[in-house]
């Protein structure tokens, strides 16, 4: 039986995830992993280094030391969060490309809310800069959603074009009207470490990772559980079927990538209630590569996201402590994310399989 043509718009349910059972995608997920240390290591070795050092070292320092597990911890919370936000767009067959910026436009909406609020209780405080942070992401995705909802915009292109302007923005609201003139770096107000996320016992890993990982399993509660996750899904796995099932496309579009751009705001209110207190200019923590690579390693699967995050937060702080561990640069780290990105888009085209008339 000949392969049914399918457009960019449109996939049919051979193309997700749940056509694949849970122990193929886990194995090709960790074959991808193993796939990409093997070209890691091969580059290490046209570099000089033993990768039979290089990668035991990564392992004892980021996970077999409480000190570095704590701070991989730390460098899980917003991967997952963002990850979640990258999901729940391509859950409705989109690709929310400007992650980044609505991290820039949430964390800059918190630490402005925050620093109003540091008057008022630490729960008050949390409460109205993460709310700030959700608006604030998901207004920055308002008209990507409506351009490709009522327009059939791109959604690509709109995202990363707002991306740029969250960048500039937010530079220019920090050194000009929103900076904080008792300081020589422009920044705005701090909120003291006292009013922010308290830590989990005697440790660096803070409430943060809680919170995420509540969210985590709301949102996978939601994508399977509910009505509105169920519609999100048909959408994504073919909106012809959807609109004959009466589902209202237009409106789901919209509404997945606005609830997309409000996690991504999330991550920025995270990232200042809890590390650095303030927005600073020309800050730009870069978040959307790793959610993507975050997003493929999890087969687009909810639940597989905490592992991949975890494995993503090790990495992340390997590109920290390993220059000095190993004399690793730390750029290594983001092209070795970069290398399992082509290798699991790789995987997901499978040449050979549609020469054989198989499908996913």
């Amino acid at each position: 039986m000949n392969a049914v043509p399918v457009t960019s718009g449109e996939r049919t349910r051979h193309d997700t995830p749940g056509a694949d059972t849970a122990l193929a995608s886990l194995l090709e997920s960790l074959l991808a992993i193993a796939l990409a240390i093997a070209i890691a290591g091969l580059i290490l070795i046209i570099a000089g280094h033993d990768p039979l050092n290089v990668f035991p070292q990564l392992v004892d320092r980021t996970l077999l030391r409480s000190a570095g597990l704590e701070e991989v911890l730390v460098r899980t919370t917003p991967l997952l969060l963002a990850g979640l936000a990258v999901l729940i767009a391509a859950k409705a067959g989109l690709w929310n490309i400007g992650v980044d910026g609505q991290v820039l436009v949430g964390a800059l909406a918190a630490a402005v809310v925050g620093g109003w609020l540091v008057d008022a209780s630490r729960p008050v405080l949390w409460a109205g800069a993460m709310l700030a942070a959700i608006v604030g992401g998901a207004v920055w995705t308002i008209v990507p959603a409506l351009f490709r909802a009522f327009w059939e915009i791109n959604e690509i292109v709109t995202t990363i074009m707002f991306n740029y302007i969250a960048i500039s923005m937010s530079a220019w609201l920090v050194k000009g009207p929103l900076r904080d003139q008792t300081l020589v770096a422009p920044q705005t107000p701090l909120i003291p470490p006292e009013l922010r996320f308290v830590g989990l016992g005697d440790t660096r890993v803070h409430i943060g990772l809680v919170f995420a990982v509540a969210i985590w399993i709301a949102a996978s509660f939601w994508l399977h559980r509910s009505v509105a996750g169920l519609e999100v899904r048909a959408v994504g796995e073919s909106p012809r079927a959807a609109r004959h099932a009466m589902i209202p496309v237009t409106v789901v579009l919209a509404v997945a990538l606005v609830a997309s751009g409000g996690l991504a705001g999330v991550v920025g209110g995270n990232d200042v209630l809890s590390t650095k207190g303030t927005f600073q200019a020309e800050w730009y923590p870069g978040y959307g590569l790793s959610a993507f690579a975050l997003v493929f390693l999890a087969r687009r699967h909810v639940l597989a996201l905490l592992p991949a995050a975890l494995f993503l937060g090790m990495l992340a702080y390997g590109a920290d402590v390993m220059p000095r561990a190993a004399g690793i640069h730390s750029a290594f780290f983001a092209l070795f994310e970069g290398i399992l990105l082509i290798v699991l888009a790789a995987f997901r085209w499978r040449p050979w399989r549609r020469k054989s008339g198989g499908h996913r």
